[in-house]
């Protein structure tokens, strides 16, 4: 929910773009108790990247349209499971 842009940046693929333009990757996951973001990327785009990162928390968008999306794929991938 949190990749689907900022008020700062709020291109979907802005976050994701940056890093790989500075030759990084980044994933994040969810446990029972916790959920885990990392990114590495070159020394030169961690500053960029880093505030890319915060602004999911500081002030996030949650469009409706984005909120439809991932509510769908969460469901899907559970209707998988079963």
């Amino acid at each position: 929910m949190l990749f689907q842009g900022t008020e700062k940046y709020p291109d979907e693929s802005e976050y994701m773009a940056y890093i790989k333009d500075n030759g990084g990757s980044n994933n994040a996951f969810t446990t029972m108790e916790d959920t885990n973001f990392h990114f590495e990327c070159s020394n030169e785009g961690f500053e960029g990247a880093l505030d890319r990162l915060a602004q999911f928390f500081i002030c996030p968008i949650f469009s409706q349209e984005s909120t439809e999306k991932e509510v769908n794929a969460v469901d899907s991938e559970y209707n998988m499971s079963l």
